[in-house]
C-alpha cells in the first residue's frame, strides 16, 4: 500500500480488568446506584451490548472450536471514540453499525460519561477504576473541538510526545502496568513507528467477589468434555443455594451473582443433544435474553476454574459487518480529528483486541484490551435442579443495573 506521506493513529484502549483481592467499598448503596442507572441513557447501553454479541456470533462461527471471549464495552468506548473523529458517509456507515444512528454526537458523548460515571460507582464490595489517557504527536494538527469532547466525555488526560522516542514507549508502557496493577505489563513490544500521530488508552480495572463465594474445600477434579469429544481432567467448584435459573428443551442458564448482586456471572449451558453452534447464534441475536432477569430457585452448581485469553485483529470481520469504510485508505474520512490536506486521508488500519478472563472460588480475573490503528491514506422456589458446567458453553459478566455487558464469551476446550 503506498502512500505519498502515509500518517499512522494508534488507538489503545480499554484494559479492562477483574480479580478476587480484597474489594474497596464506594460510599454507595445499591438502592442510590440502582436510581443513577434509572437516569442513564438506555441507548447507550443497548447499543453496546447489541453490536458486542453481533462480533461475538461472527467470532464463534469463524473460530469454530476455539474459546472466544470480547468486552462489548471496551470495543464500544474505543469506536465511540473514533466516531468522534469521522466525517460525512464514514460517520454514517459507523454509526449505523453501531447501532446509535438515533443518538446525537452529544448523546452519544454525554450517555458514554453517565455509563462512565456510573461504573466508577460499583457499590458495595466491588472495586472499579477506569482512566483514560491522549498521546499526541507533538507538532501534529488535531483539531482542538475533537479534543475537547474526548476529553470532556471521556475524562482523557492529554500527553503531547515525540512518540516514536523510546523513552515514550517505556512512559506508555509504565501507565498501562500501573493502570492495570500489572496485569498487562506492557502495550508496545516495539518501538513507536514514526508514522504514528496518536494513541489513546483506556484502563478499567474491576475488583470484585462471588457474592457467595465457592468454597476451596469443595473444589474436586472431574471430566470437562471438549468440543473435539476429548476429555479434561480440571477442577471443579461446587456450591448450592437459591440463584436466578431458567431451564428449557435447549439450554439452562443460572446467573451468579458479584458484589452484593449489582453485577452477575450469566451461564448457559446447552443440553447435550442441542447444537451449541446454532444455540449461540440465536441467543447472541438476541440481546433481551442477555439481560434479562430470571426466577429463583434451588439448586446445586458445578462450575469449572477456567482461565480464557483470546486475541483478535477485528479489522476484516468489522469490515464484514457493515463498517468497510472507515477501513478504507482511500475513501475514510476522519476530517473531524485532525487537518489534514495534500490528499492525506486517516483511516483505521487495525483493531486490536486481547481478552484475558481467570475464574476461581473467590472471583473473577480478567482483562481486555482494544487497540485500533489508523493510517492516512424473584419469586418463592418450587423446585431445584442440578448444573454441572462439564461441556462447552457460553457465558456473560455484566453490570446487571444498568445491563451493560462487561464480558461475553464461549468456552468450547479447557
Amino acid at each position: 500500500m503506498k502512500h505519498s506521506k502515509s500518517l499512522l493513529f494508534a488507538l489503545t484502549t480499554i484494559l479492562l480488568l477483574t480479580s478476587c483481592g480484597q474489594p474497596e467499598n464506594k460510599a454507595i448503596t445499591i438502592q442510590e446506584r440502582a436510581k443513577l442507572a434509572e437516569q442513564s441513557n438506555p441507548n447507550i447501553v443497548e447499543a453496546a451490548n447489541r453490536f458486542g454479541l453481533e462480533l461475538a456470533s461472527e467470532l464463534i462461527a469463524k473460530d469454530t472450536g476455539k474459546n472466544v471471549t470480547l468486552s462489548p464495552v471496551s470495543i464500544m468506548q474505543a469506536l465511540a471514540m473514533t466516531v468522534n473523529g469521522a466525517a460525512g458517509a464514514t460517520r454514517e456507515q459507523m454509526s449505523k453499525a453501531l447501532h446509535i444512528g438515533g443518538l446525537s454526537e452529544e448523546a452519544l458523548n454525554s450517555g458514554q460519561k453517565q455509563l462512565r460515571e456510573l461504573l466508577l460507582q460499583p457499590g458495595p464490595d466491588i472495586k472499579l477504576t477506569m482512566a483514560n489517557s491522549l498521546w499526541l504527536q507533538k507538532g501534529w494538527p488535531f483539531r482542538k473541538p475533537y479534543l475537547d469532547r474526548v476529553s470532556e466525555a471521556y475524562a482523557a488526560q492529554l500527553h503531547e510526545r515525540e512518540l516514536a522516542a523510546p523513552a515514550v514507549r517505556k512512559e506508555i508502557n509504565d501507565w498501562v502496568k500501573q493502570q492495570t496493577e500489572g496485569l498487562i505489563p506492557t502495550i508496545l513490544d516495539e518501538q513507536v513507528s514514526k508514522l504514528t500521530k496518536l494513541m489513546l488508552i483506556n484502563a478499567l480495572y474491576f475488583d470484585g467477589t462471588w457474592k457467595t463465594p465457592f468454597k476451596p474445600e469443595n473444589t474436586k477434579k472431574d471430566d470437562f468434555t471438549n468440543a473435539d469429544g476429548s476429555l479434561a481432567q480440571v477442577p471443579f467448584m461446587h456450591q448450592g443455594g437459591n440463584y436466578e435459573y431458567q431451564e428449557t428443551d435447549t439450554y439452562q442458564a443460572i446467573r451468579l451473582p458479584y458484589g452484593k448482586g449489582q453485577m452477575g456471572m450469566l451461564l448457559i449451558l446447552p443440553q447435550p443433544e442441542t447444537d451449541k453452534a446454532i444455540l449461540a447464534k440465536e441467543l447472541l441475536a438476541q440481546p433481551d435474553f442477555w439481560t434479562k432477569r430470571m426466577d429463583q430457585m434451588a439448586g446445586m452448581i458445578a462450575l469449572p476454574k477456567f482461565k480464557l485469553e483470546s486475541h483478535y485483529n477485528l479489522a476484516d470481520t468489522m469490515s464484514a459487518m457493515g463498517m468497510a469504510l472507515p477501513f478504507d485508505s482511500q475513501q475514510a474520512d476522519f476530517s473531524e480529528l485532525a487537518e489534514t490536506s495534500d490528499g492525506e486521508k486517516l483511516f483505521i488500519s487495525q483493531v486490536v483486541h486481547k481478552t484475558v478472563i481467570d475464574v476461581s472460588e473467590q472471583g473473577t480475573e480478567a482483562a481486555a484490551v482494544t487497540q485500533i490503528g489508523m493510517e492516512a491514506g424473584s419469586a418463592e422456589p418450587t423446585q431445584s435442579f442440578e448444573m454441572a458446567v462439564n461441556r462447552p458453553f457460553l457465558f456473560a459478566i455484566q453490570d446487571l443495573q444498568s445491563g451493560a455487558l462487561l464480558f461475553v464469551g464461549s468456552v468450547e476446550m479447557l
